[in-house]
């Protein structure tokens, strides 16, 4: 009981300890250096050969406080990743690897290593997710190896795996393939297919697979809510004239979900011009008892101001929001859109002229004097 009591305390001592380390006056330095009366070396010997998992975990955390981890406690710390037979251990020895980052050399082929062959979930998945934060530059790499781990069997490993090839950018394009089996997968966790969604939505945009997987997702009232999203912020990045990507778009701008309403209205703006299809429904949710949420309305407005360069009923749909929408901001991006319509938005002068008259608010007056004037000399 006594060795297990101590055992337990262990690391918090070696804590404890390595405060001395920097205390030590010119004399102690040319002394080894000790923690709780080890030098490096036994605490190397200890993490390679004690039978105790505590004290091989409290090993780690004195060679990482002796700043010996990078350097004397390396190669001790890369064959415990390999060959400690205690899940925690190995976990430990991942997380301390993965804390001092690319600078050292080993650490990313240790950690793919460990992604490809560890037993333990919670080890496969710890080397994932710092592969996709600190290390997502060089595992560009290993690419094929990411890829063969987004079919392991742990949720949260294929989690982290999809979030690494998120973040490779265009070093994940040997992955499409791949994202697009695990995005089109009704089974797979949807952390991972959005994530999916993601890279193939921006280097697979000239696959007709990803315009109709995108429709399909986007279109699927079952799908969780932040897949759907995914989904339609993939279609606006698209940049598609297909009248399913408007026809789908229009149907997830009234959805319930405000989320989903904000992706929609954001997706829509990104296709611009190619959105002139959606303008019924775009129209439709200007008006502030149709669409209460501000911000989708800004978006809308905004992008009302685009289909104004060719569409005529946008001039008085914009007036309208002028004189009725209840947000100064929003009021003030239609006063301003209808300023850029230059001469196309001369049959709203005199609304524009009555609210720099009358309106209460002096930035809503300022904004149509302003306009009034840029649209009378406009070309």
């Amino acid at each position: 009981m006594t060795r297990n009591l101590f055992a337990s305390a262990l690391i918090g001592l070696t804590l404890f300890s390595l405060c001395t380390l920097r205390t030590s006056g010119q004399e102690e330095k040319k002394k080894p250096t000790l923690i709780l009366g080890k030098t490096i070396g036994e605490w190397i010997k200890i993490l390679r050969t004690h039978e105790n998992p505590k004290y091989r975990r409290a090993a780690l955390i004195a060679l990482e406080g002796a700043n010996e981890a990078r350097s004397t406690g390396l190669p001790a710390i890369l064959d415990a990743i390999e060959k400690d037979k205690e899940a925690r251990v190995r976990l430990d020895a991942v997380n301390l690897l993965g804390r001092m980052g690319p600078e050292v050399k080993p650490s990313l082929k240790a950690l793919v290593g460990a992604l490809q062959t560890d037993k333990a979930d919670e080890v496969r998945e710890a080397a994932a997710s710092y592969i996709a934060t600190k290390f997502a530059e060089p595992a560009a790499n290993y690419v094929d190896a990411l890829v063969g781990a987004l079919k392991d069997k742990h949720a949260g490993t294929r989690i982290a795996v999809a979030g690494a090839l998120r973040n490779l950018g265009e070093n994940a394009r040997p992955a499409v393939p791949a994202l697009l089996d695990a995005a089109g997968n009704p089974k797979e966790d949807p952390q991972v297919r959005g994530a999916a969604i993601h890279v193939i939505s921006r280097l697979a945009k000239d696959d007709p697979k990803t315009l109709a997987l995108l429709v399909e997702i986007a279109k699927d009232a079952k799908a969780a809510r932040i897949l759907r999203e995914a989904a339609v912020d993939g279609l606006g990045r698209l940049g598609s004239t297909a009248p399913e990507v408007s026809a789908v778009l229009c149907v997830t701008l009234v959805d319930k979900s405000l989320e989903l309403r904000k992706a929609s209205a954001a997706a829509l703006g990104a296709l611009g011009v190619k959105a002139k299809a959606a303008w019924p429904t775009i129209k439709l949710r200007l008006i502030q008892a149709n669409e209460p949420d501000s911000s989708v309305r800004n978006h809308l407005i905004h992008l009302t101001g685009v289909l104004g360069k060719t569409l005529d009923e946008a001039v008085p749909a914009l007036g309208k929001v002028v004189l009725d929408d209840t947000s100064t901001e929003n009021r003030i991006a239609a006063i301003q859109e209808l300023a850029e319509l230059g001469a196309r938005a001369k049959s709203v002068i005199p609304t524009l002229a009555k609210v720099a008259s009358n309106d209460a608010r002096f930035a809503i007056r300022e904004a149509a004097e302003k306009a009034v004037l840029q649209i009378k000399t406009a070309p």
